[in-house]
């Protein structure tokens, strides 16, 4: 909470912390990036994520670095708009021989610059438009002059008019006269100029990723990348990488047809004519981000055949398929896809400059397109050299760096194959071609290991075993956008044996790890400093004879959301962490601070005596107890009901009808009243808490004091809603009572509000008759009460507040009710009860009397106040709110806040008493004697009992 303020991407910056992979690089070259250890030492790491597929030549190449230094240090101008560029130009033409090279007979392609991949696709898609829209104007006006041409015609006696209008909607009749003709003319245009309304279509694939700009996310399949912007883009239908048939029966399912006039054989003829409405067709190759799938030759044939007919245009995406990677300049050339557009970027700016470009063949090139579009920075005079130098370094020695690409990819594939065949289980692909490679894991979804299982289903998993990989072997690798389950390698020609040896050594560990299911091993690095306890890597997976069949679901379900984190219900929760002491596994709980939710617990089964059963299910928060008192101290609990509001809505997704708040979460959530999810009802288990708590404080009240009866209760925290029920209820067995609020704004009126109901409460016991004990007793002697019934005011009539000024007035102290902001003011308690929400504790043994009882409900769980209990021998300390449960289903140890096996929180056991008592809550409104008793009673019909220690 203490870290400085990030501006730049800090959610991004805080997610990559999570993993440690929050690294400052300070030197990079070949595949190694270099950061400073804390005694200020070069440490390498093998870097495979290769700028995302920018660094075919690696990091820093000394050529290409000593380049740009000359061109600096010449002067070179790198902006110089609306001026000649021959190294422009020479970049065209190096392309351009490439593609000669690769696609034999190909015809020229003109170049248009840009500054990233994503640029050059929206100036592809954007020339797409272009050419679109000058086709359709083209193809009006050749309707136009046909139509003159038959209308003279017809005027002329050179042709007959047209004995068929079968083509227009509507009853159009044939015409009989010049005039009648005119009109039909008339018809066909208003039919025309309706279709040329119709939106134009692009067409991409499944699992396709173009970029994530306002157009080029449109072409991104993924929706995490493109449902929010759809309606900024333009209209993209995706279609099958692998069945072009399916291609072609949308495309057809979108052809639109104007109508035209002929004359044929002297008669004027209404023929239909193709309207261009699909704009173009974007491909990759191998489709990087969507999991390294490759297109086969046979579909990019069938599409190169369909898109012909059609006029469609193909644009084909390099950025990252292309400059070599593959084996080939162009990835397209694998599977002869000749493109009319191609885009290219990354690795054109050969790692130093920030460049990309778009081709586009000739007799397609709307040259008027360089009038409509430009960039400031495409095309600048340092990028454009940079590019010209990265190609020149390419073709040398006929191309050496396409062949060691194919090589070098080779043999990393060979060895990521003979990893697949050792752990079939663990791998399930190995996927690319040249240096562009996926290895795909196995779906650990349903892993044994709640931790890896936790991360899988998050879709991070690839995070966790990348983070392994970086802090343990020093090996940076990164995911691909869209296959969650997908470790992508992609580094640069550079990449030697050792290397690659260093990739099998820690790769084969994460097999290994993810085979044996020991989540220790692959967090430990991100625990803190040191090496591991344990040395090899052990196999946690569950014995054969382990597996228990699920028993049949109870009726109903019911949820409990539950934090604070501590160590043991981590060690429970995993059991591969117990080697982890209490500080690693903190240290690792805090580093996941943005990863809250940890997997649903197994469901735990509870028979009530009444024959009605419920399956609970734990839906713990990775929160510890020190970060909620940073969240307490910050002023930011909000965060926490954020937290909340999503793990209920969790719970109603999993079936839940009802959800208990444990652990004092209640008092960051309004009591639950806060958390707004239709359709299920919570509890904090508020009424059960203060019912428990005096029954525990009274049992101990009897055995030290022989009860209640004429003692003094404080209450710290008594401006809460949970103090002030125990202070209004309290009220009827003590003699005084001592409100002690937090001193914050506002915390005076609250205890005001607290005495007042205390006095309202004690008038509507005076007025409605019978023996009165507490507070009322004392109350009933007072002139103003005495008065009051003498008069028959009423018990519902608004008191408490004049009782309140009366007693000030007449006594000058008020003798019954004290409110205070000072602890000292609880020195003559004979009862204390905290139930208080200050992030530490705040008793202390000179605050409380000699053989004073301590009633603990503090806001971060029972066992705060326990340290001012135990430096005392003659106080009394009571764990209030817990429950002991005689129907079977047991809470895992780390989960609850006492020791005993068969104790329960009082928000657990309220949330299951309720779902036994077939759902519902006991609603949101004051907390009084009636709800109190219901509640503690229907607990006890099922099998709850209050804990008196």
């Amino acid at each position: 909470m203490n870290a400085p303020i990030r501006y730049a991407e800090a959610l991004l910056t805080g997610m990559l912390g999570t993993f440690g992979l929050d690294i400052e690089y300070v030197r990079a070259e070949k595949n190694s990036l270099y950061y400073l250890d804390d005694a200020g030492t070069e440490v390498p790491v093998l870097d495979l994520v290769g700028g995302w597929g920018s660094l075919m030549l690696g990091h820093n190449h000394p050529e290409i670095v000593a380049y740009a230094k000359e061109l600096l240090d010449t002067g070179w101008p790198v902006h110089s708009q609306h001026s000649s560029h021959p190294v422009a130009d020479r970049v065209g033409a190096v392309l351009n021989d490439i593609l000669g090279r690769e696609f034999p007979g190909a015809e020229p392609y003109p170049i248009i610059f840009a500054n990233t991949g994503a640029e050059a696709v929206e100036a592809a898609v954007k020339h797409c438009e272009f050419d679109r829209v000058l086709r359709m104007k083209s193809l009006f006006e050749q309707i136009e002059w046909h139509a003159d041409v038959a209308l003279n015609a017809v005027r002329d006696g050179a042709a007959a008019l047209p004995d068929d209008t079968s083509l227009l909607p509507g009853d159009v009749p044939v015409p009989t006269t010049v005039e009648e003709f005119a009109a039909l003319l008339g018809a066909v245009a208003a039919h025309n100029v309706a279709r040329a309304g119709t939106t134009p279509v692009f067409f991409a694939l499944e699992r396709a990723f173009h970029g994530k700009l306002v157009g080029s996310t449109q072409f991104t399949y993924n929706p995490l990348f493109r449902a929010a912007f759809a309606s900024l883009g333009p209209t993209v239908q995706f279609v099958s990488p692998t069945d072009a048939t399916a291609f072609e029966k949308v495309v057809s399912e979108q052809r639109v047809r104007v109508l035209d006039v002929q004359v044929v054989d002297g008669r004027v003829t209404l023929v239909e004519r193709d309207f261009p409405v699909v704009a173009g067709l974007i491909v990759e190759p191998i489709q990087g981000e969507g999991g390294i799938h490759e297109l086969t030759a046979e579909f990019a044939a069938h599409i190169r055949r369909i898109c012909d007919e059609i006029e469609c245009p193909i644009v084909v995406d390099e950025i990252q398929t292309g400059m070599g990677r593959t084996g080939k300049f162009f990835a397209s050339s694998h599977i002869g896809l000749l493109g009319d557009y191609y885009v290219l970027g990354k690795s054109l700016g050969g790692g130093v400059g920030k460049t990309s470009a778009m081709l586009v063949r000739q007799s397609r090139y709307r040259p008027e397109f360089e009038l409509v579009h430009s960039s400031t920075f495409a095309k600048d005079g340092f990028s454009t050299a940079i590019a010209l130098r990265t190609l020149e370094l390419l073709e040398a020695e006929d191309g050496a760096a396409y062949d060691r690409a194919a090589e070098r990819g080779e043999r990393i594939l060979g060895m990521l194959r003979e990893l697949a065949e050792e752990f079939p289980d663990v791998v399930a692909d190995v996927r690319g071609r040249g240096l562009l490679i996926g290895l795909d894991f196995a779906d650990q979804s349903q892993a044994s290991s709640p931790i890896i299982r936790e991360k899988a289903r998050a879709g991070l998993l690839v995070f966790q075993l990348g983070s392994y990989l970086q802090l343990a072997h020093r090996i940076r690798t990164g995911p691909t956008a869209s296959v969650p389950t997908m470790l992508r390698i992609e580094p640069s020609i550079q990449i030697s044996d050792e290397e690659i040896d260093q990739l099998r050594t820690g790769l084969t560990q994460v097999c290994r790890i993810l085979r044996n299911q020991d989540a220790s091993t692959l967090i430990h690095p991100l625990t803190g400093a040191g090496r591991p306890a344990r040395a090899e890597i052990e196999d946690f997976r569950p014995a054969a004879g382990d597996a228990v069949a699920p028993a049949e679901p109870a009726g109903r379900r019911v949820g409990l959301v539950s934090y604070p984190l501590t160590p043991d219900m981590l060690r429970e929760f995993d059991p591969s962490l117990a080697d982890l002491d209490d500080g690693r596994l903190l240290a690792y709980a805090r580093r996941s601070e943005l990863l809250k939710d940890l997997p649903a617990l197994a469901p735990v089964r509870f028979d009530s005596p009444q024959g009605t059963s419920v399956d609970l299910t734990v839906y713990p928060l990775l929160v510890t107890q020190q970060q909620l008192r940073e969240y307490q101290v910050s002023g930011q609990t909000f965060l926490i009901g954020l937290d909340l509001d999503r793990r209920v809505r969790a719970a109603k997704a999993d079936g839940c009808d009802t959800v208990g708040l444990g652990f004092g979460l209640g008092a960051v959530s309004g009591h639950g009243r806060a958390l707004r999810v239709p359709g299920i009802a919570v509890t904090a288990g508020s009424a059960l808490a203060v019912g428990s708590a005096l029954a525990a404080v009274r049992h101990a009240a009897v055995e030290r004091f022989g009860g209640l009866g004429g003692s003094t209760m404080a209450v710290v925290g008594a401006g809460g809603r949970i103090g002030s029920a125990i202070a209004a209820l309290g009220a009827r067995e003590v003699a005084r009572i001592v409100l002690v609020g937090s001193g914050r704004p506002g915390s005076v009126e609250r205890l005001r509000a607290t005495e007042h109901w205390i006095y309202q409460e004690s008038w509507a016991r005076i007025a409605a008759g019978g023996e009165l004990t507490g507070i009322a007793a004392a109350l009933a002697a007072e002139p103003l009460v005495t008065g009051w019934l003498a008069d028959g005011r009423s018990g519902d009539e608004p008191s408490g507040e004049a009782i309140a000024a009366y007693l000030a007035d007449a006594r000058g102290t008020d003798p019954l009710v004290v409110v205070a902001d000072d602890l000292l003011s609880v020195r003559n308690a004979h009862v204390v009860f905290t139930a208080h929400s200050s992030p530490v504790s705040v008793l202390d043994e000179k605050y409380l009397a000699d053989g004073a009882i301590i009633g603990d409900l503090s806001f971060f769980g029972t066992g705060a106040e326990s340290a001012a209990a135990a430096s005392r021998d003659d106080l009394h300390y009571v764990r209030a709110g817990v429950l002991s449960v005689s129907g079977g289903g047991i809470l895992p140890a780390g989960l609850s806040v006492s020791p005993g096996a068969d104790e329960l929180p009082a928000g657990a056991a309220e949330a299951i008493t309720l779902a036994l008592s077939g759902g519902g809550s006991m609603g949101d409104g004051a907390i009084t004697r009636e709800r109190v008793d219901a509640i503690v009673e229907l607990a006890k019909q099922h099998g709850f009992e209050t804990v008196f220690s």
